[in-house]
């Protein structure tokens, strides 16, 4: 009898020992994953995505009196699509020259806050407006006996750019041209190219002679822009 209980009482503890082993579980931690790199999405101001395209409407402005028109001319700029050259993928971008209105290719990559063209040459920044990304030297020629100083920045930062196309917020690459005092029309000209975010160009300074008072410029009147992210 006293055998029986002890055995049966060894049982029992066999059987609560293998419940409690059934019962218990066991926690696992996984390791915690290193955080994702850094990355930084500046304001894009180009919308170079392809198939986006404007229409822009040419004007003729007068800077001795300050009077402009409207010409009977129009201009297009789209983005073809996207290409990859020594392992950068750049945008290639046509437009029309505003003199010989005939079809020219430019080919522009982003480049953290900067828009670059194939030769590493700045057009646009949406972050540094203290620099000055290029300074050089221009003249004497043939309409001129005298040297122009030219220098390439950003300028007007957050500007209100009115067009037929609508009511802008826009950031300006600048072309300053330096004049020496005796220039009848200076002593500073400058062409100016003005950016929307989300949008592209805006408005920009096409062309002048440096013996007549009247600036070129192209007006945004139209668009089709998909974003690029």
């Amino acid at each position: 009898m006293t055998y029986r209980v002890l055995g049966m009482l060894g049982i029992t503890c066999i059987i609560g020992m293998a419940a409690c082993k059934r019962e218990s579980t066991i926690t696992f931690t996984p390791p915690v994953p290193p955080p994702p790199p850094n990355t930084t999405y500046y304001p894009d101001y180009m919308a170079l995505k392809p198939g986006n395209y404007w229409i822009y409407q040419r004007y003729e402005l007068d800077s001795a009196n300050g009077a402009e028109h409207a010409i009977d001319t129009y201009d297009s700029a789209y983005v073809e699509k996207d290409t990859v050259i020594n392992h950068n993928t750049y945008h290639v971008y046509k437009y029309q020259d505003a003199f010989s209105s005939e079809t020219r290719t430019r080919y522009l990559r982003d480049s953290l806050s900067y828009t670059v063209d194939m030769s590493g040459k700045i057009i646009f920044s949406s972050e540094d407006f203290s620099n000055v990304f290029r300074s050089y030297q221009f003249g004497p020629n043939m309409s001129t006996d005298y040297t122009i100083n030219i220098t390439e920045q950003m300028g007007f930062r957050d500007q209100t750019t009115v067009v037929g196309a609508g009511t802008f917020t826009t950031s300006t690459f600048l072309e300053i041209y330096t004049y020496p005092s005796s220039y009848p029309y200076g002593p500073i000209r400058q062409y100016e190219h003005r950016y929307a975010r989300g949008i592209g160009l805006i408005r920009e300074t096409t062309g002048f002679y440096e013996v007549s008072p009247k600036i070129y410029e192209k007006r945004l009147v139209r668009y089709m822009v998909r974003k690029k992210y």
